[in-house]
């Protein structure tokens, strides 16, 4: 199989690559890198003698994201240790510059050709390749065992529909997977599916994802309070919160005010994701006749006054999230790709969101599993799923409780992964 792919990958390169260097050239298109993808760093120092080098794979953004979590921690307990990163694509390194600093070597990955490999690992000479997530390149791996250094694999996941496909290649997916020393996977449902492509189970703990290793404040109860007053929220009180919206998303929410509760029985709480927008968002709450205080003179002292509250401060609206009993994450029903609803669930409060998640998906994936995460199609549809989990508060209260064992299920992630990795040079 190994060979069969060899030829493949050699044969496609041959072909391909001569026209996409002209065309590149030509164009002035994908220049950027073009040396880094044919296994060539002048950028990368030699490894000292005696460091500890560590490459890591990301795919994009999502898996970069990753990485600059559980890189801190890797370095707490290997300060020595010098890093490479290197991205599939060019956007991805690009993030990765910005945010891990000049300490992480970034560059684009090479192809997946073997003088290019060779090539490659001269270069970077690793004492262990770190794959983030699911990205498995079989030559670079095999490589890497034939040079006697290790595998592991960080934050992984699989989706159903990836096991799926790979489960047409079993067979060579467990001559994959058996290279790897150990595997730190976010799920069950994802240890299963590694197990099922092969990977022994002695090998994979199910670790959490570093991508949401959050923590609450020690103070939980006193935050809570301190909100509860603040806003006034008296006993049996409904408090629904809109966070991190977009444009034209205020005007589509407004109308969950507007559901036959007793006025003063229900509180929303708007949060805009961008505060330059609060002079339009202003003017079209009074021109449609919505009376409204602004968070910023609540903290002044000033008494609420109506059912509608509009957060126009930064840095809030995570600790809000502690007085909700309904919370709608925003960016969702416009073409945004959502924001963090693990800041929700950490709360224990369940999640409604719109169809476009595309910047959480992994995470909204995990929030449907358990139960704890809902997606509707327009505010139409959030009312409704709202109206139905006030006439069935048991079933809510399940679904809230899962989403903060969910939440909380994450937290350590980073430092339980990194500490695995460690483990391997050790």
């Amino acid at each position: 199989m190994y060979i069969f792919y060899q030829v493949i990958t050699c044969t496609l390169f041959l072909l391909i690559f001569p026209f996409f260097l002209v065309f590149s050239f030509v164009s002035g298109r994908h220049r950027d890198g073009l040396g880094q993808r044919l296994g060539v760093y002048p950028e990368l120092n030699k490894k000292a003698e005696g460091n500890v080098r560590i490459w890591l794979h990301a795919s994009s953004v999502g898996e970069v994201q990753a990485a600059r979590a559980i890189i801190p921690e890797i370095r707490r307990l290997l300060p020595g240790a010098d890093f490479v990163l290197s991205t599939m694509t060019v956007q991805g390194r690009l993030v990765a510059e910005k945010f891990l600093g000049k300490d992480v070597t970034c560059v684009l990955a090479p192809l997946d050709v073997p003088l290019i490999v060779d090539r490659s690992l001269a270069a970077i000479d690793p004492d262990l390749y770190v794959c983030i997530e699911t990205e498995l390149w079989p030559l670079i791996l095999k490589k890497i065992i034939q040079r006697g250094r290790q595998l592991a694999l960080v934050n992984g996941r699989m989706s159903k529909s990836s096991y799926g496909s790979y489960r047409k290649i079993r067979r060579f997916m467990a001559r994959i997977l058996v290279h790897f020393e150990q595997m730190a996977v976010i799920s069950s449902a994802d240890r299963e599916r590694y197990v099922g492509l092969g990977m022994d189970p002695g090998r994979v703990q199910v670790l959490g994802n570093v991508k949401y290793d959050l923590a609450l404040p020690p103070d939980q109860t006193a935050v809570t309070a301190r909100y509860r007053s603040l806003l006034g929220i008296e006993s049996g009180c409904e408090v629904l919160i809109a966070g991190s919206t977009h444009g034209n998303e205020e005007e589509q929410l407004l109308s969950l005010l507007d559901d036959g509760l007793e006025k003063g029985r229900q509180l929303l709480i708007l949060a805009p994701r961008h505060l330059e927008r609060l002079p339009q968002l202003r003017l079209m709450l009074e021109q449609k006749g919505y009376h409204f205080d602004l968070f910023s003179d609540l903290e002044k002292g000033q008494v609420r006054q109506a059912d509608l509250v509009l957060v126009d401060c930064m840095g809030e609206l995570a600790m809000l999230y502690s007085v909700a009993d309904y919370v709608f994450c925003g960016g969702s029903l416009v073409l945004r790709g959502g924001h963090n609803v693990m800041e929700v669930a950490l709360w224990s409060k369940a999640v409604f969101y719109g169809p476009n998640m595309s910047d959480f998906r992994d995470a909204t994936v995990m929030l449907e599993e358990a139960g704890a995460g809902f997606m509707v199609r327009d505010a139409f549809a959030l009312k409704e799923k709202i109206e139905f989990f006030r006439e069935h508060q048991q079933e809510y209260s399940l679904a809230c409780r899962r989403a903060g064992e969910l939440a909380r299920a994450q937290q350590g992630a980073a430092r339980k992964q990194a500490e695995m990795v460690v483990s391997l040079l050790q």
